[in-house]
Parts: structure tokens; sequence; C-alpha cells
């Protein structure tokens, strides 16, 4: 299957002029490239290789978009948007001249967005759905361009990142189905060795599961799954044992105070620890040392 460019394939007609250069589509940014289109036909199937959504903000121009075996007619005008999938063959014909930002993702982004939620190698499958309006992603569009048009503002390259990534997944969330792989995996011997030895190291401050996520390179989502997978309990709850396997040992092995093995192992104080103590091991720390004795 030949894959073609948007922008390549609208030079081609003949009828096509740039009022906007932007960044083009890449697997870590969004493109953004404004065309002005006349009434052209597009007659032979065309295969787009990006995600592109056609914002229009002057003019009007009635469309006949065929996709697959269904044929679609409906009206752009400003403020509507037109999705065309990549990996699609489409072909189209336009009656009217229109003025559109057109907002490119590439598959490579979407990719790691979902390996990021889910890991392993899940396969998208681009919708060819009908048009319908969409005001968010048209909306989220006119943003990007006024960050664009105003790149001395403070702040305006990383607004212009932040509204690429949100622009990213929501053609993910509406245009796109994913098709989750199998069984979760487990983490390998290397990744259990980096997590409890962070997590021996760091008992005594805050340990979030987005810092653990981020050692194994994961989101947050598909951490906690193949964690659970792995060890068969939440990280919250594996943490809260590591803490009192380590406060236990203290108890039994020092002579520190309890207020101080409960500082030591991440508890909030002195009374936090005896609680959680007593509810694991049935004895209250002070009662576990004089067992000792």
């Amino acid at each position: 299957m030949r894959l073609t460019r948007l922008d390549d394939l609208a030079r081609s007609t003949g009828n096509y002029a740039a009022w906007l250069e932007g960044p083009a589509a890449t697997t870590r940014q969004v493109g953004v490239h404004g065309f002005r289109f006349d009434a052209h036909e597009q007659r032979d199937p065309v295969t787009l290789d990006v995600f592109h959504a056609l914002v229009c903000l002057r003019g009007g121009a009635s469309i006949c978009r065929m996709m697959n075996d269904s044929v679609q007619e409906f009206r752009l005008g400003p403020g509507d948007v037109l999705v065309n999938p990549m990996a699609v063959p489409m072909r189209w014909s336009w009656v009217g001249a229109v003025e559109v930002l057109n907002l490119a993702v590439h598959p490579g982004y979407l990719d790691d967005v979902v390996r990021e939620s889910l890991g392993g190698t899940p396969k998208l499958r681009p919708l060819a759905l009908p048009w319908a309006p969409d005001h968010q992603l048209a909306e989220l569009g006119l943003e990007l361009q006024r960050e664009l048009a105003t790149p001395q503002l403070l702040g305006a390259q990383r607004g212009t990142k932040a509204l690429g990534e949100r622009i990213a997944l929501h053609v993910l969330r509406r245009y796109v189905e994913v098709e989750r792989g199998g069984n979760d995996r487990a983490f390998g011997d290397e990744e259990r060795r980096r997590l409890e030895g962070y997590v021996d190291e760091h008992l005594d401050g805050s340990l979030r599961v987005e810092h653990l996520a981020a050692l194994v390179h994961l989101g947050e989502h598909h951490f906690t799954r193949t964690f659970r997978a792995t060890f068969g309990k939440t990280p919250q709850s594996w943490v809260r044992e590591r803490r009192l396997d380590r406060a236990r040992a203290l108890v039994m092995t020092t002579a520190s105070t309890i207020s101080d093995i409960a500082m030591e192992t991440g508890f909030s104080d002195q009374s936090h620890l005896t609680r959680c103590f007593r509810a694991e091991f049935g004895a209250t720390p002070a009662a576990l040392r004089r067992g000792r004795s």
C-alpha cells in the first residue's frame, strides 16, 4: 500500500496555496500547516501516511468523500473540522474555496502514547468514521494557531507542545481503535531489583506510584497492572509491607525509639506505625520488643 503526504497531494492539485508553514508531523510533535483550497477532485484512491484534521477558518465547501464502500456528503464551514484517517483509501471532490489549518498526527506519536499507558505493542486501527462535528478538536486547533502566531509570549513553546499532546490524545481516543495485546507481562529480574533497591533506599520518604513507574519507563496505569501481575498486590500495599518489615527488623535489632523508627520507615508518627504494626503482626512495636527481651 502506497502512502501519500497530504501537503504533497495538495500541491499537485494546482488549486493550493500555503499561508502557514509550520512544523512537520513527527513521532514527537503534531504537524501544523495552513492551506487555501479551491474546488478540486481526487479521482484516484489515496491512502494518507498520517492523520489529518482540517480546521476550516474561512470560506466554505461542499464535500463528497468516499472511504471504503461509503459515500459521505457534507458542508464544511468556519469552525468545522474534517478528519481524514491514515491508512484508509479515500477519494473526494470539493466545490468551493476554504482556508484551513491542517493538523497532522504521526502514527508513531500515537504508538508512544499507547505503549506508555498499556505497554507491549498494541495495534492501532484507524476508524473510517462518517463526518460529524467535533468542536473540541476545532477549538484545540485554534488555540494551537494562536500560540504559533505569538511565539514571543511567555511559555509559548511549552503551550504549543501541550496543545499538540492534547490533539494527539483526542485523535487517539475518538478516531482510533486500540487492539490490546494478550496477558499483562511481569517485570523481569532487573526491573524487580531496581524497584526493590529504590524502595528500600527511600523508605523514609514519599514513594509515589509515578516515581516507581518512571524507574521502569512505564505510565502509571500500565505500571500498576504489570505490578499486580508480578507481585500479586498493588504498589501501595507492597510498599506498606516493606515499611513494616523494616520497622519490625529495627524494633527487634536496635535500641531506637519507636518514634524514630516510625520516621525512618516513612510513617507519619509513632501512633500511625503502631496502628499499622498491630494490624499486620497482631502486636504493637513495644509489645514485640518486650517479648524479645
